[in-house]
């Protein structure tokens, strides 16, 4: 009986050695999301386009894998940019309005990282005038959204170029009633539908007490969970320990299915996992549809009713003197082969489908082809430099890195000169191969102590001798393998690893006894 509770001790003390050390490491490499939430920026409702940007808001962005942090403000009329920024286009600027999504938004990177405010800087520094993009990007936009708020707000902008940022893999959804309304399981923005050929605008101005319930839900639904035994502690485990909040987000990522079961035991909160599992064995996320080599008639009609919308924006542009130009956003799963191959393993039904990544980025060329608006495609220039760049989109995230960002503007540049869009910019070129992707201060970190770690063991056989230094180095590790054979043979087999962690301990003291890194160990130690 005691050497069972000795047992038990040991490891409980072993568990709590390592819950203690890997909450220090995580601290220490800031890799886990700080405990308060993110910051909120959106205004909904929103009479105009059912939800936009909140004026005045400002906060922290980032997601629970904490792949970016950083600081995001929009200004007082909504936008993602500059308070200075105003209606009145300064004398001899040139002012580009780009219009888009969340990869406009561009809430995971720096402003100045993001596609509008690369773009200036590029033009300018390449032609010496003076250039302003204003980013009218917000997440979850469809064409239709971005045509009433251009036609509302944006003109008032002046702007000399319209370009439009369109992401295939959802934009053709976002414009269609059944199809979005049925993803989001309500209807949350205006509407238009395309009958006898013109364009109809339904539920203007937006009122959600107004709208019909969704008549086919494209998902089941989920039963609310109720707090589990355990959601007291969870809660107070998210507000106070970094650990929880790193391994919370991979645990639903590596095992969602297992993720599922400790949110209803109250262990994590319930998440995307939790609707997955309440979804049939045959479920296939609405947005991959649109990779179908053949469409059904209604994905069919939203590319019919996203056409008619794109020739509405373009004739708008037009109105207000502006050209007009379109970059063709590239998904994830579109530049990196793995990606794709992900969501068939996390959705075995699409296995049985014949699917075409290309088909979305052709179906909006030919769409703003139809529209009149030159398109600038992505695809194949991103797959070229994702084979040894830096990571062009976020792995987890989805949207676009700086290198990403940066990529997309380059390549707009060239666009914009070729196309003769922006007349001072015509036979311009800028370098479009990204650069490489850049070490982290912890890895020039982890590189020098590795340096001098080897440094110190070349260093100690040069002054010991070869043959002496094989000696010792095999006399330390016969020592240490006794020690463990005798460890075994005893049964003491839940003292192993209090004994492999002092083996670690005791060989750090002995490197430590090398000139050359003698000093940094023991500050280590």
């Amino acid at each position: 009986m005691r050497k069972t509770i000795s047992t038990l001790l040991l490891i409980l003390f072993y568990l709590a050695l390592g819950l203690g050390l890997g909450e220090v490491g995580v601290r220490l490499a800031h890799a886990a999301p700080p405990a308060e939430p993110p910051g909120w920026f959106f205004r909904i409702p929103d009479p105009l386009t059912g939800w936009s940007l909140l004026p005045g808001a400002s906060g922290r962005s980032y997601n629970p894998l904490y792949e970016y942090d950083v600081q995001v403000s929009i200004n007082s009329r909504g936008l993602r940019a500059p308070e200075s920024l105003t209606y009145e286009k300064p004398e001899g600027v040139y002012r580009i309005l780009v219009l888009g999504d969340s990869f406009i938004q561009a809430a995971q990177v720096e402003l100045e990282e993001s596609l509008p405010q690369q773009l200036a800087r590029l033009i300018q520094a390449e032609t010496g005038r003076p250039v302003e993009a204003i980013n009218a990007g917000v997440a979850g936009w469809g064409t239709d959204q971005q045509l009433l708020w251009l036609r509302e707000e944006g003109y008032k902008y002046e702007p000399d170029l319209i370009l439009l940022a369109f992401f295939p893999r959802n934009d053709f959804m976002n414009n269609s009633e059944p199809l979005e309304s049925g993803n989001q399981g309500a209807i949350r923005k205006p509407f238009f539908t395309l009958e006898d050929g013109a364009l109809r605008l339904h539920y203007f101005p937006f009122d959600p007490d107004q709208v019909p319930p969704v008549a086919q839900p494209l998902e089941r639904p989920v039963e609310p969970v109720l707090p589990g035994p355990f959601t007291p502690a969870a809660r107070w485990l998210k507000a106070h320990s970094a650990l929880y909040r790193y391994a919370d987000p991979r645990v639903r990522l590596v095992a969602p299915r297992f993720a599922a079961r400790l949110a209803r035991l109250g262990l994590i909160e319930p998440g995307q996992e939790t609707k997955l599992a309440a979804q049939a064995p045959d479920y296939i996320p609405p947005t991959h549809l649109i990779y179908r080599t053949e469409l059904d008639p209604t994905w069919q009609e939203a590319v019919a009713l996203t056409e008619a919308l794109l020739e509405d924006l373009h004739a708008a542009a037009q109105s207000m003197g502006a050209e007009m130009a379109a970059v063709l956003v590239t998904a994830p799963e579109q530049v990196y082969p793995q990606e794709w191959e992900k969501i068939l393993a996390r959705f075995p039904a699409m296995r049985g489908s014949a699917w075409d990544l290309d088909a979305p980025t052709r179906r909006a060329a030919a769409a703003l082809d139809q529209a009149g608006v030159p398109a600038l495609e992505l695809t194949g220039l991103f797959r070229e430099a994702a084979v040894d760049e830096a990571p062009l989109h976020f792995e987890n995230d989805g949207h676009w890195t700086p290198a990403g960002h940066a990529l997309a503007a380059r390549a707009t540049v060239n666009f914009l000169a070729e196309t003769g869009l922006v007349p001072f910019l015509a036979g311009s070129q800028v370098a479009v191969a990204p650069s490489r992707a850049g070490r982290t201060p912890w890895d020039w970190i982890v590189l020098a102590v590795a340096l001098l770690l080897v440094g110190s063991l070349a260093w100690d056989v040069v002054r010991t001798g070869p043959l002496a230094w094989t000696r010792k180095a095999w006399a330390g590790l016969t020592t240490a393998g006794e020690l463990l054979v005798y460890m075994v043979r005893r049964r003491q087999v839940a003292l192993l690893p209090l004994v492999v962690v002092l083996l670690l301990f005791a060989g750090l003291l002995i490197l430590a006894q090398a000139s050359v890194v003698g000093p940094f160990i023991y500050t280590l130690i």
